[in-house]
């Protein structure tokens, strides 16, 4: 179908072509042959009269242009997708569709283990394709490179809609057998003097949310040890006399298989909202729907619990 001269389809390839940054790998994403990708980036380029990708050293970079193409072409992919979509037409019981959630370790630790055995039950031909974060989370709900974003409120995807699904507050983790905790006080003096395990998260090793506010209100505490995720925290206290900060929830379900104590903090730590969000294309997405809907049933009980 051509709409003002040029094939529809080319936009197809484009948006995968300056998501790739590479020719070759778009034509396989497309199961196009190297020459037929080629000559669609050739047809693209007589009808915008630009070169839309250039080579910069072993990769392909977008012209000015094309950048200014990425976002809105990428938005109308997605529309387009939800427009074909069945939409409301949705059968948990018979679906074999594949729902791409992105969230962090804590979330699929306290969130995705509760949902597993519901979509097992409710929807058993479906499949949960949890995605880590990257560097740019919410930039992957722009992309399509996930459906559904969980994530801290801070960090949502802007102009995307979001509801919130739970308030999560962080208590200090010890090992049991840390002797300079015996008597079982936590105060400023001996928060401030015990080594701290902490997380850093990918290349740019981004503080989390808590850990940002400890920064700020606490520089001068002494750390000893940094994890690449929050799911390893308590397990790297085991054996130590270091303390750590984390989520109230994730510490409760490791406190059950490791022996570990949780303190109040000495220190007014805000609480984090958790969200859900999917892309406002798709908001008549009857699965994406039912997916969320399941979502919020299986932190119904976090939700109430302080």
């Amino acid at each position: 179908m051509r709409f003002k001269g040029l094939d529809l389809n080319l936009l197809m390839a484009l948006d995968v072509m300056l998501e790739e940054r590479s020719v070759s790998a778009a034509g396989r994403r497309l199961f196009l042959s190297q020459s037929a990708a080629s000559g669609a980036l050739s047809r693209l380029r007589e009808h915008f009269n630009d070169e839309l990708l250039i080579p910069v050293g072993r990769r392909m970079a977008p012209t000015p242009f094309a950048e200014g193409l990425m976002e809105p072409l990428r938005d109308l992919m997605l529309r387009i997708d939800a427009t074909v979509s069945p939409g409301q037409a949705f059968d948990p019981a018979t679906t074999r569709r594949t729902f791409r959630i992105g969230c962090s370790d804590y979330i699929t630790e306290v969130v995705i283990s509760r949902l597993v055995p519901l979509i097992a039950e409710r929807a058993p031909g479906a499949v949960l394709d949890v995605v880590a974060p990257g560097s740019d989370q919410p930039g992957s709900l722009d992309s399509g490179e996930v459906d559904i974003l969980i994530m801290p409120e801070f960090y949502m995807a802007p102009g995307h809609p979001y509801e919130p699904l739970y308030d999560e507050r962080h208590v200090v983790v010890a090992w049991e057998g840390n002797t300079l905790l015996a008597d079982g006080r936590m105060d400023e003096e001996r928060f401030r003097s015990l080594g701290h395990v902490v997380v850093r998260f990918a290349r740019i090793r981004a503080s989390s949310l808590a850990e940002t506010w400890m920064d700020t209100h606490v520089p001068e505490r002494r750390i000893e040890l940094i994890a690449p995720a929050f799911i390893h925290v308590p397990r790297m206290l085991v054996g130590t006399q270091r303390i750590a900060i984390t989520h109230e929830r994730l510490a409760r379900m490791q406190a059950d298989v490791l022996p570990i104590r949780l303190f109040e903090p000495p220190f007014d730590i805000p609480p984090v909202r958790e969200v859900v969000q999917s892309h406002r294309a798709r908001r008549s997405d009857g699965g994406l729907r039912w997916m969320i809907d399941q979502i919020r049933d299986s932190v119904s009980g976090l939700a109430r619990r302080r």
